[in-house]
């Protein structure tokens, strides 16, 4: 006699409440709990809080993953090391977060975020509009321009990646909009907050992507230094679904890829820094360095 097994999963599998405890230049840690779990799981980014979300999710085959998140050719799925807590659900001692994840559509997140200490509720359409959700409850704005054009291509140089960190720096966004980032930050944060910023265009980066060939041989040279662990060019094409879409260039693979989300961009970022060091024969120029966490 065989026996069926029936997975029931109930409303409250979707929440997730988020414990803040630190919150200091777009990084965060804390603590998030999920009702199935006795302990919590700690998260020192929005990144790595991110990635343990989905794996969540994952594990209970709810809310379905309606794309397979795509990653480097040649590489494998990000994987990391879930850090366990050994505390019970509990308020954060910063701000604390009840999130509720309806459905997974658009390789991204839709559903409600309820903000306790602020006793506000919010729907948000995408990873990347949840993201920045948390960011002005947290800090009280985006610090966006009010004119101007939104930034559509970035160069990222990533050297050291550890529980879902990153650090590095931006390599084309102007120095009035990098002034405030000059000590560790939260790369999940941080980039989604210039994708939403409109600089003037006198200020525009001058050393834009080009479509096709998102490395030119006429890019400048502060642009052409890699990261120890990884480089990036982004390439910001079309902005739908509250979120992102574009090209991705890993410099040392010499591969692009395409990204249908913010969160996919970012999957496929993690993917390419797990990967052994590729020699890439960078020239030594000297930028101007923006520390990030993710």
């Amino acid at each position: 006699m065989t026996k069926g097994r029936v997975s029931v999963v109930r409303g409250t599998d979707r929440y997730i409440t988020v414990a803040v405890d630190e919150c200091d230049n777009w990084s965060i840690k804390g603590v998030m709990f999920h009702c199935d779990e006795s302990r919590g799981i700690q998260y020192g980014s929005m990144l790595e809080m991110i990635l343990n979300m989905d794996r969540i999710f994952d594990s209970m085959s709810c809310p379905k993953q309606t794309f397979q998140m795509r990653h480097f050719p040649g590489t494998n799925p990000p994987d990391f090391v879930t850090r366990i807590s050994n505390e019970k659900e509990r308020k954060g001692k910063r701000s604390t977060f009840r999130i509720y994840v309806q459905y997974r559509y658009h390789a991204s997140w839709q559903g409600l975020i309820h903000w306790e200490d602020g006793d506000r509720q919010e729907s948000f359409e995408s990873t990347l509009q949840l993201i920045l959700l948390m960011n002005k409850m947290l800090r009280g704005d985006f610090h966006m321009g009010q004119e101007g054009e939104s930034l559509n291509s970035f160069h990222v140089a990533i050297d050291d990646y550890e529980s879902g960190r990153i650090m590095g720096n931006y390599q084309n966004i102007p120095a009035n909009l990098t002034a405030r980032y000059d000590v560790l930050a939260d790369l999940a944060g941080t980039l989604g907050n210039f994708l939403e910023i409109k600089a003037p265009k006198e200020k525009a980066p001058k050393c834009g992507v080009k479509y096709g060939r998102l490395i030119s041989n006429d890019i400048c040279s502060m642009c052409r230094k890699g990261g120890q662990k990884a480089t990036f060019s982004i390439k910001i094409m079309f902005r739908e679904h509250s979120t992102c879409q574009g090209i991705i260039y890993w410099r040392e693979g010499r591969v692009d890829q395409p990204f249908r989300s913010y969160k996919e961009m970012l999957y496929l970022m993690v993917s390419a820094i797990g990967m052994p060091q590729i020699s890439s024969g960078n020239m030594e120029v000297d930028a101007p360095k923006i520390a990030l966490g993710s």
